[in-house]
């Protein structure tokens, strides 16, 4: 393999982030502290976040005869993925003790591996950075070695040992149909037998992987289980990098297969959507009801590949696109928030019951926390809002009017939840048993959340810097 000056530039971020990571291994000999750990790793997703950024504007878009496209979109979701990850590397410290350089290095890897799958159009190539991305989180999941946190992790380990064993099927029939692994270029796509089992195993394994209906219910239970920090990364990161590759594949590799793209992912998100919502009305225990939230947000999102086949080429199809774009910025900071936010309840398996009273002891907080989820129910002034606005108009201008019409119904169906927990906060007497931690180190992952989700409501010209990206998705500069 050879590189130009051009080319090997674009892997600096990626080594930065895999040199940090061996480091902080060296470093854990001495069993120095976690924050001096949290710190290094921090520095080196900020170091990646701005070799990054100078790529992007400094050097015209480059293809790499190894199948990697370094485009605005790539560019766009790698940066994401840096944002995901530093954004729980110090409340990640709450709860971590011993070995934490394993935690911090696994972290740093993982990340190496979701930039590897922004900007990698081969399948061969997205296969082998999602499972390093995913046997990393299966280390983070089970890190804490409590038994809930072991047994969640093993749900998730098999679950996810299952979810890969039909990915490597579906990409199988798919080389059998096309002749190629690539995702660049012309790829003759025809509705062969071979093809249809293709799609219809690489939605089973990557639906696993992005927790969709029916394929959800491991996730559930990991989130309930793992402790917050990684329920929020495994919930916004994990899933974002599941929802790239699956842009990829089944825009670019099946584009012509779209009526069938359309039927599957608008069955799938009509069913998650709607199951998650319903299921969210009847749950107790908070950190399942947000684990339910985060399944519905799931159908939301695959909302735009039903757009992408009923409307392919079309202004439609491009305005989807950039909305999923949007909606997956906002969705780190409501979500990742709304599970950090746990950490201010001093236990493992908190009930909705154990929030009330928040609003008379910390105001702001409750506040902050008010406003994540509204910005999840789609309420205005919040970046949630402006997401789902955007995403919805889509289907409209696409002629899914019916689909527009459901979800919306669900983003109703939702302010029940979301509100039921507001009402518990402000109208609730705290119980005698309740014990909330408010230490600042709780406060200002759920403070800066509700910030960054009320600004990029106001950052409405966001989404039109991003829609000249959206045709990137096909490996285009």
């Amino acid at each position: 393999m050879t590189f130009d000056t051009n080319q090997l530039a674009f892997y600096y971020p990626m080594l930065v982030l895999g040199a940090a990571g061996f480091i902080i291994l060296a470093l854990g000999i001495k069993r120095l502290r976690s924050i001096v750990y949290a710190t290094i790793a921090m520095a080196a997703f900020v170091v990646a976040f701005i070799l990054l950024l100078m790529e992007w504007y400094n050097i015209l878009p480059y293809v790499a005869s190894e199948g990697m496209v370094f485009n605005g979109f790539g560019f766009y979701f790698a940066l994401l993925f840096l944002v995901a990850s530093g954004f729980i590397t110090y409340p990640a410290l709450k709860n971590i003790a011993a070995r934490s350089e394993i935690f911090y290095a696994m972290l740093l890897f993982v990340s190496v591996g979701m930039i590897v799958a922004a900007f990698s159009y081969n399948l061969i190539t997205l296969f082998i950075s999602f499972e390093a991305v995913s046997i990393g989180t299966y280390i983070i999941a089970g890190f804490h070695k409590t038994k809930r946190t072991l047994e969640s992790a093993t749900k998730y380990f098999f679950t996810g040992t299952v979810a890969t064993a039909f990915i490597i099927f579906g990409l199988s029939y798919f080389y059998l149909s096309t002749g190629t692994f690539s995702l660049l270029g012309h790829i003759a796509v025809s509705s062969t037998p071979d093809m249809l089992i293709a799609l219809a195993f690489l939605t089973i394994g990557f639906g696993f992987k992005m927790a969709i209906f029916p394929m959800h219910q491991w996730a559930i239970d990991t989130y309930d289980g793992t402790e917050n920090s990684v329920s929020s990364f495994l919930s916004t990161g994990s899933k974002l990098v599941a929802f790239v590759i699956m842009l990829k594949v089944f825009i670019a590799g099946f584009a012509g297969l779209d009526t069938y793209v359309y039927v599957f992912f608008a069955i799938l998100a009509v069913a998650t959507m709607t199951y998650a919502n319903i299921s969210a009305l009847s749950q107790n225990n908070l950190k399942r009801l947000l684990a339910y939230s985060s399944v519905a947000q799931a159908g939301y999102l695959i909302l735009v590949l039903a757009v992408v086949g009923y409307a392919p080429g079309t202004q439609a199809a491009d305005y989807a696109i950039a909305a999923g774009m949007l909606y997956s910025l906002v969705y780190i900071f409501m979500k990742g928030g709304a599970f950090l936010t746990m950490n201010i309840i001093r236990k493992d398996s908190p009930s909705v019951d154990d929030i009330s009273g928040l609003g008379r002891k910390s105001p702001g907080l409750a506040l902050a926390f008010s406003i994540i989820l509204l910005s999840l129910a789609g309420i205005p002034l919040t970046g949630g809002f402006l997401a789902k606005f955007f995403l919805f108009l889509s289907l409209v201008q696409g002629g899914l009017w019916w689909l527009a019409v459901v979800a919306i119904l669900n983003s109703a169906i939702s302010v029940f939840y979301y509100f039921r927990i507001m009402m518990f906060m402000y109208w609730r007497d705290s119980k005698e048993d309740s014990s909330f931690d408010l230490s600042v180190s709780n406060r200002i992952p759920v403070y800066f959340s509700a910030l960054v989700v009320v600004a990029l409501f106001f950052t409405f010209s966001l989404f039109f810097t991003i829609l000249p990206f959206a045709g990137g998705v096909f490996g285009g500069l």
